[in-house]
């Protein structure tokens, strides 16, 4: 493989692969001068994990070979990322460097299961599940099917996550299995956050939501520990710093997350560890030569498969503007979907910006939970990322 390539992207996620697969059916003179760096064999639809825990998807159709998706055009080297020195325009992967002349980072996000005691020995067994990992998405479904009474647990940290409204979905469509199964189980949610969702409009519907279904949540409640074999979870109030048990027969994790530490000391993150892009443009705030979009971005929005959707034309033109030197001055607007299935075969449709106003795509009210909105979840989204987001349309 050659040592220098036109534009290097980090990560082969939603973000990686249809920015890739978009500038490269924009530019044909790119063609072979385009590297992606991923370490991964496969790559996942992660939106679809929480149906798979709920269910309704099975796990198989949320994954294909790496190779498959990797555009026409582009080069893969199969390692994981080292270091970048966006001065040297250098990227160094699993001992290889290679020079650039433009960056897209979308290396995604890190769990960090290791922030909540007890929990990484504790997943997968004793009903302790995640939807935020491929191998254990099965053993949430199993772990639902086999609970007869108690409480299932679902947590959520204050911290940024991707797949934003994962959890959501789990609360309600697990509390939907256990009431048409007749069960005596009690679906209890626990959020580190202040409020619900951060746009009143869907606030208000899912508040309502919880409250007609009466499913026992409460707000700024961090998990901080896992008890796996007494089956215990610990959760500490952020207002309070009170901490208190509760005790589950399933407990389904939402871990904290952080941003890249392979580019720790690169000087493309900020203070909290996130890649440093001006919201609009995407562009790096002190490297010009260096754009990010989706989860590992500092992008003040949702992180979202929906919200790479609309990021990754904006970032394709503003990155070609730059190959011809010329200024950026395409804007995203913060623009994001957030689908919440409020039980199986009904969803609400959050769609918003920066300003956190509704910005629907339909006629219809998205806050009202509708079949429509569910079945354009479960099956056409997939389909509509495999075969078009994927091959760089938006």
């Amino acid at each position: 493989m050659k040592s220098h390539f036109r534009l290097i992207v980090l990560g082969g996620g939603a973000g990686g692969i249809s920015t890739a697969s978009r500038i490269l059916s924009k530019k044909k003179d790119l063609k072979n001068e385009v590297l992606i760096i991923e370490p991964g064999d496969y790559h996942f639809f992660q939106p679809g994990w929480p149906l798979v825990g709920s269910g309704e998807v099975k796990s198989e159709a949320t994954k294909k070979p790496m190779e498959k998706v990797i555009p026409k055009g582009a080069r893969w080297m199969k390692a994981f990322v080292d270091s970048v020195d966006p001065v040297k325009r250098e990227v160094t992967a699993g001992g290889k460097t290679v020079s650039y002349d433009f960056l897209i980072v979308a290396m995604g996000l890190e769990l960090d299961f290791d922030a909540i005691k007890g929990a990484r020995e504790s997943l997968g067994k004793n009903r302790v599940c995640t939807n935020y990992v491929y191998n254990l998405v099965d053993y949430t479904y199993e772990s639902l099917k086999s609970v007869r009474t108690g409480n299932i647990v679902v947590t959520k940290p204050l911290s940024q996550i991707k797949g934003g409204v994962s959890a959501e979905n789990s609360i309600f469509t697990m509390d939907d299995f256990v009431k048409k199964h007749e069960r005596d189980v009690n679906v209890v949610f626990r959020s580190g956050r202040p409020e619900i969702f951060e746009v009143k409009k869907y606030s208000d519907s899912l508040v309502e939501q919880l409250e007609k279904k009466n499913i026992d949540y409460k707000l700024n409640e961090e998990l901080i520990e896992v008890r796996g074999r007494e089956k215990e979870a610990v959760f500490q109030n952020h207002q309070t710093g009170e901490t208190h048990v509760v005790p589950f027969e399933m407990l389904v994790i939402t871990p904290p997350m952080h941003g890249p530490d392979a580019l720790k000391g690169s000087g493309l993150l900020d203070a909290e560890g996130w890649v440093d892009v001006d919201p609009h443009t995407m562009m790096h705030k002190t490297y010009t030569t260096v754009f990010s979009l989706g989860d590992a971005s500092n992008l003040p929005t949702v992180k979202m498969g929906g919200a790479v959707r609309q990021q990754l034309p904006i970032l394709v033109d503003n990155l070609i503007q730059r190959m011809n030197d010329e200024d950026p001055t395409h804007m995203y607007d913060g623009k994001t979907a957030c689908p919440v299935a409020t039980e199986y075969g009904e969803l609400i449709l959050a769609e918003f910006g920066y300003d956190k106003i509704p910005k629907e795509t339909t006629f219809l009210d998205q806050s009202d939970d509708k079949k429509l909105f569910y079945q354009f979840k479960k099956n056409m989204l997939p389909y509509m990322y495999w075969y078009g987001m994927l091959n760089g349309k938006s």
